[in-house]
């Protein structure tokens, strides 16, 4: 068993939409576990189909950033893939939908407050039916922004 990996490479655009002045600032890696013994044909043919949803450019962000995507390669299921900054966004297509999910661990990542453990999203293409879940210290899990408010609220008045 193989998996997919994608990587991107952001830009900001720290000038104008007319006069643009880039800054990299990183990028992000996508993974499609287990696709199997993949030829060059079907790895393109996925790469297009994800590409609308993990690459933008000046006109697309109006002017404010790039992203686009550096390398694709196919390696061993059992391989790690480090995303970087930014946790491993996972992947897959199903009738011509790409749906995606990432489970930033904040126990290693640490930006977020400590209360929270983990962050698990998921989209479908651009941003579509977008879900946060929160996993918190004590095992409750919040699944708006709502609920990670009301979690805090309580627990300061606890």
């Amino acid at each position: 068993m193989n998996k997919l990996v994608i990587n991107t490479q952001y830009l900001e655009n720290y000038g104008t939409r007319e006069n643009p002045y880039m800054k990299f600032k990183g990028g992000n890696t996508y993974v499609m576990n287990n696709c199997g013994e993949l030829e060059q044909n079907q790895v393109a043919t996925i790469v297009a189909q994800a590409k609308p949803y993990i690459t933008t450019d000046l006109l697309k962000s109006n002017g404010g950033c790039e992203e686009y995507i550096l390398d694709v390669s196919v390696i061993g299921q059992r391989i790690k893939v480090d995303g970087g900054v930014n946790a491993p966004t996972e992947f897959h297509i199903v009738d011509g939908k790409v749906n995606f999910m990432r489970i930033t661990d904040n126990r290693e990542d640490g930006w977020m407050r400590r209360e929270i453990l983990e962050k698990t999203e998921t989209w479908t293409n651009d941003r579509e039916s977008y879900k946060a879940s929160y996993l918190m210290e004590d095992g409750d899990i919040c699944d708006t922004e709502a609920e990670l408010k009301a979690w805090f609220e309580i627990k300061e008045v606890a």
